[in-house]
């Protein structure tokens, strides 16, 4: 099987999702594939001119063109029986018809955000949708929309982690651990409406030690003093290490019932905070693998008795870390899910929406 794969790695090594589960199947022989990375010709953070620019006047991203180009010139060199595009925002529903009347083959959109979030998606994304063969989003909120707007196949599949990347690693420096020791952490952006909860925090337990990481903290005067920047790859790790409680907020605007810390933290071995969720009560077990909450005071209280209970943070960590890493939640099982969606769907006569 070859295959072509589309994503960026802005947020390396967390992202691109399926690039490591790719190489372990090309070493094993069971598939050929080539990888075409979206930060190569789109700025993660493009200029405020850039901004405006596209705000303003609906100008593209600059680089768009150049994306697209690179990659029909990849389909065409590798002749793929499948193409997988991680979201796809910037791929116009051209390029995806060229490709597929050149090659011929199966196109799979890897939805990780909410399509029609105007904040986070765009025109070709969303006319793009019925070119796919298989739609697979990682959130079950947006699967009606996906079917509505011509999805031929819609599946929800969870995000994951990464082995090489997201496993136990404590802080071994007097400067890591000055760094990354706390009570609290929360690892991501400070989205408008996670900011009360951040706020909630700060206002009533000013003597625990709170470490932020992730952008727009510094856009709030109460929680800029925890800001700590970012943390990516080794620094996720020594971040959730570090914390005594790792807190994971979905994103509302994405209408998320999980996100890709849902996986990560336990799998670092942290005990984790999480906001309650069908997702999160499906996945773990209150309590005593995590623990929830459902409100700003919810969570406050949770963290008062989380923190001073050292114990029984330890075995619940432990057993989120086993049901997550003995789950078969990794992003190669996630790759055998979609393929075997993919499977089922050509085998099957009838178009409709999946949900795994």
């Amino acid at each position: 099987m070859r295959i072509l794969y589309a994503e960026t790695t802005s947020h390396y090594p967390s992202s691109a999702h399926f690039l490591e589960a790719l190489r372990a199947m090309a070493a094993r022989g069971d598939c050929e594939y080539s990888f075409l990375d979206e930060s190569n010709y789109i700025a993660v953070q493009p200029s405020l001119a850039e901004r405006a620019a596209h705000r303003v006047l609906g100008s593209p991203p600059r680089g768009r063109g150049s994306l697209n180009q690179a990659l029909l010139a990849k389909a065409a060199a590798l002749r793929p029986d499948l193409v997988l595009i991680g979201k796809g925002a910037n791929l116009a529903p051209r390029t995806l018809h060229t490709l597929r009347n050149a090659t011929g083959a199966m196109l799979i959109n890897w939805a990780t955000d909410d399509p029609f979030n105007p904040a986070d998606s765009s025109r070709y994304l969303r006319e793009s949708i019925p070119l796919y063969d298989l739609y697979v989003c990682t959130k079950r909120a947006v699967m009606a929309d996906v079917a509505r707007a011509g999805g031929r196949r819609v599946a929800y599949v969870r995000f994951g982690y990464k082995t090489d990347v997201h496993f136990p690693e404590a802080p071994s420096t007097a400067s890591e651990r000055a760094r990354f020791s706390c009570d609290v952490a929360f690892i991501g952006g400070c989205d408008r409406d996670r900011a009360p909860y951040f706020e909630a925090i700060v206002a009533a337990l000013p003597d625990l030690r709170i470490n932020f990481f992730g952008g727009y903290f510094d856009r709030y005067p109460r929680l800029k003093p925890h800001w700590r920047g970012t943390a990516n790859g080794r620094d996720y790790r020594l971040a959730v290490a570090g914390a005594k409680i790792s807190l994971n907020l979905v994103r509302r605007a994405n209408r998320d019932d999980h996100v890709m810390r849902t996986f990560e933290v336990p799998a670092c071995g942290g005990f984790m905070l999480a906001e309650r969720t069908p997702a999160h009560e499906e996945i773990f077990a209150e309590n005593r693998e995590a623990a929830l909450f459902s409100s700003a005071e919810e969570m406050v209280a949770k963290i008062r008795w989380w923190v001073a209970h050292d114990d029984a943070r330890a075995c619940a960590a432990a057993s989120a870390r086993r049901r997550i890493t003995e789950g078969a939640n990794t992003y190669a099982d996630r790759l055998d899910e979609i393929l075997a969606i993919l499977s089922a769907a050509r085998d099957s006569a009838p178009e409709a929406a999946v949900a795994f």
